[in-house]
């Protein structure tokens, strides 16, 4: 709960954001701004504080509005390379951003993996392709993990997805070499390039149909049809 509130009535920031309807990067305009702070007295840290910054910024190319959400806390900080503490920003935006090359169909997946897909996204579109790298990653353990794959690592339970027929052995070796890419991206700050993140995606994508929205569809459909046949 914040301890203070406040509407921001001075509004002259541009800054370029994705804009889904242009699918591509553009100048967006603050049209409103309200602002939230809070401070609470920690029994070991002591005072801690944060912030959130509610904005709404419109598209100076096609007029479509999305809203951004910057927070920050005392406890979450780095130092820049002058041994400077600066605090570190978390955005988020609404609706997510889309990257021009390639969207999901989230539309039967469950919140968690919706979030991570989104955070993924994000770091994507922002050029962060060492994140996206291990985002990419981590989505995959995610779904094989929701899937209750068998196996202790990463690597047994990519086989045992394939031992249960939701993959070939080709998205097998695929799943494999993103695996690895996402270990070298997390140890060695190695990213895909970005055409490797499209490909990666595009397999990722085919086990979202597999395991969510393939089997999701077909029961909503099965069940329209069962209740059809029952009216007459």
């Amino acid at each position: 709960m914040f301890d203070k509130f406040e509407r921001i009535t001075i509004l002259d920031e541009r800054k370029r954001l994705q804009c889904n309807d242009c699918r591509r990067e553009t100048i967006h305009v603050l049209e409103a701004r309200c602002h939230g702070s809070w401070e609470t007295e920690h029994n070991v840290e002591g005072m801690i504080s944060g912030a959130t910054i509610f904005s709404l910024f419109r598209c100076g190319a096609c007029d479509a509005v999305c809203f951004e959400k910057d927070s920050w806390d005392s406890q979450c900080f780095a130092h820049d390379e002058y041994g400077q503490m600066y605090a570190i920003h978390e955005f988020a935006h609404f609706p997510p951003p889309s990257s021009a090359d390639f969207s999901f169909d989230t539309s039967h997946v469950s919140r968690r993996l919706s979030e991570l897909i989104d955070e993924m996204m994000y770091c994507l579109v922002g050029g962060k392709l060492n994140l996206a790298t291990i985002g990419l990653r981590l989505i995959i353990e995610f779904i094989v993990n929701d899937a209750h794959c068998g196996g202790r690592t990463l690597e047994k339970k990519i086989d045992n997805l394939c031992i249960n027929n939701n993959i070939d052995d080709v998205q097998k070796e695929l799943l494999h070499t993103i695996r690895k890419k996402g270990n070298a991206g997390a140890h060695k700050g190695i990213a895909m390039t970005r055409n490797e993140m499209i490909a990666g995606m595009t397999i990722v994508s085919l086990l979202l149909e597999k395991l969510y929205n393939g089997p999701a569809r077909q029961a909503d459909a099965i069940a329209k049809a069962q209740k059809a046949f029952k009216a007459q």
